[in-house]
């Protein structure tokens, strides 16, 4: 049975930017209009420049980061990414509106190609979901956990290696990085501000944090105190090491349910 995600969908169409301190829309994923592109350049970040000077961001992509294994693995990337949009028919499709960096997030579909190229790419592991995958996540987080399951790319990579919330270890060779987290909600802890969701590996194992003030975004969708205690999870978020290994959550779409039910 195949884990529950929850997605974005479910909580706004409309996102606050804290930075930027302005409404940023969100589109419907099925029913936002496309139009043709052509392109200009791919950075290693994977933004796209398009010829009429837009740049599209794939906000359901996290940009390629090196490893010691990979250490080209940003230029790499963004030679295949290249090698594929290049003197193509490009359809674009906005997802919201331009971010604080004047950005678009959008999807880009190859004339030819059933799959959006965020889809490829997560597909053939040369890309990880991002945190905030959004409402046309689904495809892509489907497509990351084929290629995870059959170790391409990026999954043949020790350091992308999904970790174990179970296990009492050294997590700071992958401080600050994005990370995926398995494990069993062994004990619930609070503090005036968080709760805090504890692995099983015991004091100074790994915790998942929520803060008081998103608590209801996770209620409002049935992840209360109750169906996450003794759950298994697989989580995605940035690992922080400065007060004990956490991986704060934002949203219900960091968290799958390996388990057949809540």
């Amino acid at each position: 049975m195949k884990p529950a995600v929850f997605s974005l969908a479910l909580l706004a169409a409309v996102t606050a930017s804290a930075d930027s301190g302005c409404a940023v829309e969100r589109f419907d994923c099925g029913s936002a209009g496309r139009e043709n592109v052509r392109l200009a350049r791919v950075g290693e970040r994977l933004d796209v420049l398009l010829a009429d000077g837009r740049m599209v961001t794939f906000s359901t992509l996290e940009p390629p980061r090196p490893t010691l294994a990979a250490p080209d693995r940003p230029h790499n990337v963004a030679t295949e990414l290249t090698s594929l949009l290049t003197g193509k028919n490009l359809t674009l499709q906005k997802l919201a509106g331009t971010d604080r960096w004047g950005r678009i997030p959008a999807r880009l579909f190859v004339e030819g190609e059933g799959d959006s190229v965020d889809e490829i790419l997560a597909a053939t592991g040369l890309a990880m979901a991002s945190v905030d995958a959004g409402a046309c996540g689904d495809k892509v987080r489907a497509g990351e956990a084929t290629a995870r399951a059959d170790r391409l790319g990026i999954w043949a990579d020790p350091d992308f290696a999904v970790l174990s919330g179970d296990e009492k270890r050294d997590f700071s060779d992958r401080a600050g990085t994005l990370a995926l987290v398995e494990g069993r909600i062994g004990s619930i802890g609070h503090t005036a501000p968080r709760l805090y969701l504890n692995f099983g590996g015991g004091r100074g194992g790994l915790s998942l944090t929520i803060s008081r003030r998103n608590q209801p975004l996770f209620e409002r969708v049935g992840l209360t105190e109750r169906n996450l205690l003794h759950k298994t999870l697989r989580v995605r978020g940035v690992l922080e090491i400065a007060f004990g290994p956490q991986i704060e959550l934002f949203h219900p779409s960091q968290i799958e349910f390996m388990d057949d039910r809540r």
